[in-house]
């Protein structure tokens, strides 16, 4: 809808189901790093769609049962040839202790950040992408499967941090 502010097309990220109901976001390619370097445009970047995660054709279809499993695909516009889309994992997982953890708080209250994460003691399995309720907006997680996936089928441009 082009009357969305670009903080409101975001928001269409936030791990509600669509149905497929998103506006047609345009990305920009980012041209500092190693992208602007080797001209090869990356399997995974936010292409100036930060904080929503931005997958190739090839990594689609590389990761597609896990994705697909856990959230919703949206083509993106862009000036180039490769076709990329914007991930909303729908998948909220909450498996974050809070008293074990070091949290952060805003001084109304509000969650703020996660220093330390303790995973709940009932947390058997992770979904292979997810977010969790407390960071529902701007943060995505994924497991050991997931990353092991990537680097099984040579996918570029993902940038795995483990939890603190």
């Amino acid at each position: 809808d082009k009357w969305l502010s670009p903080r409101d097309r975001f928001n269409l990220f936030d791990g509600t189901p669509r149905n497929g109901k998103y506006p047609v976001p345009q990305g920009i390619r980012n041209r500092i790093g190693k992208e602007k370097r080797s001209n090869v445009l990356p399997d995974f970047t936010h292409i100036g769609l930060t904080p929503i995660p931005t997958f190739s054709e090839r990594a689609v279809q590389a990761l597609g049962d896990m994705l697909s499993r856990n959230g919703e695909l949206a083509p993106i516009k862009m000036n180039e040839a490769m076709q990329y889309y914007g991930f909303n994992p729908t998948r909220i997982v909450d498996v974050v202790d809070e008293e074990k953890s070091t949290i952060a708080y805003f001084s109304d209250g509000g969650l703020m950040d996660i220093d330390h994460y303790v995973l709940r003691p009932d947390v058997k399995e992770l979904p292979p992408i997810f977010r969790i309720p407390q960071l529902v907006e701007n943060t995505t997680y994924v497991s050991d499967e997931f990353i092991a996936r990537v680097n099984e089928c040579k996918l570029t441009g993902f940038r795995f941090q483990p939890l603190p």
